[in-house]
């Protein structure tokens, strides 16, 4: 369902400060995962965590022939 102006209204736009806080917020999350799960992945296995050094997290996959 679409909505067309009433005759004499003016559509406003957002000021840019409203994307510039969606933008704030959105990067600080992603930034707030990442954070995470690298923390769970490198966390000692005796903590509940996988152990991995940050080594073994960005080295390529070596997939068993």
């Amino acid at each position: 369902m679409s909505q067309t102006p009433l005759e004499g209204s003016v559509q406003v736009k957002p000021q840019s400060n409203v994307y510039t806080l969606l933008m704030i917020v959105s990067i600080l999350s992603l930034s707030v995962a990442i954070i995470v799960v690298l923390t769970n992945l490198m966390m000692p296995v005796k903590q509940s965590g996988y152990g991995l050094g940050f080594g073994e997290i960005i080295s390529p996959l070596k997939m068993p022939k």
